[in-house]
């Protein structure tokens, strides 16, 4: 018999009516315990150290715009421990910088809350989370923040990936639908390794760091076909 799902997770929100809300809704969803929560950094930090969660949901409220220190910091204390971010608004600088600073996921505040569990499942099993339809409309507006890291050339409709192999191409476009390595390499019937080497090689010739900064540039290679 197969063990019931509980994501251990830690609420971090700055409203407090949100966050009475979140931790009543999560009461009503079995796979889901919420091991402690706050509205305060400081506390984050130390519940963080002590609790070790599956998943910390954070409001990128809370630390305005010195969030990115934070969530170095609660990584560095529970390297294992996913962070989901909850935005506040679709603010395209604040999506970006997010995402770059070690969440495996964003969320608007205004989602329903279906779309929340679904997100929260999604990042405790390794995949990123990031809305599709956001990304279509960063890329397309192309507003994203400039770096060298991160750099859209964009002569035309889409991006030239021709220095892909067939099999980079084949798992770039399964990384950008959200997809683990490992959830990969079951795909294709090739060892997990091999699919990591694989990615790093795609990230290297993409100029980017990690998997959410490669399906920000996913709608410029059609790869959400």
């Amino acid at each position: 018999m197969v063990d019931p799902i509980n994501i251990r997770i830690i609420v971090a929100e700055s409203s407090d009516l949100v966050r009475i809300g979140l931790c009543s809704l999560f009461k009503n969803y079995a796979a889901i315990s919420v091991v402690a929560e706050t509205d305060c950094l400081e506390d984050l930090l130390s519940l963080t150290a002590q609790y070790k969660p599956d998943v910390i949901l954070l409001d990128l409220q809370m630390g305005g715009s010195s969030y990115a220190q934070y969530i170095n910091e609660l990584l560095s204390v529970s390297p294992c421990s996913k962070i989901l971010a909850l935005a506040y608004d679709d603010d395209k600088n604040l999506y970006l910088q997010a995402s770059r600073s070690g969440v495996s996921g964003i969320i608007n505040k205004g989602y329903s809350c279906k779309l929340l569990l679904k997100a929260i499942h999604a990042v405790h099993a390794g995949q990123i989370w990031f809305e599709r339809h956001y990304i279509t409309q960063l890329t397309q507006q192309k507003q994203l923040i400039p770096d060298s890291s991160l750099v859209l050339q964009t002569s035309g409709t889409e991006l030239d990936d021709s220095n892909l192999s067939n099999s980079e191409r084949r798992i770039a476009l399964l990384a950008c639908k959200g997809f683990s390595a490992k959830e990969i390499s079951r795909q294709y019937s090739i060892t997990e390794g091999t699919v990591r080497n694989q990615l790093s090689a795609i990230y290297k010739k993409m100029r980017v760091k990690k998997q959410i900064e490669l399906c920000l540039k996913a709608p410029l290679y059609n790869y959400f076909r």
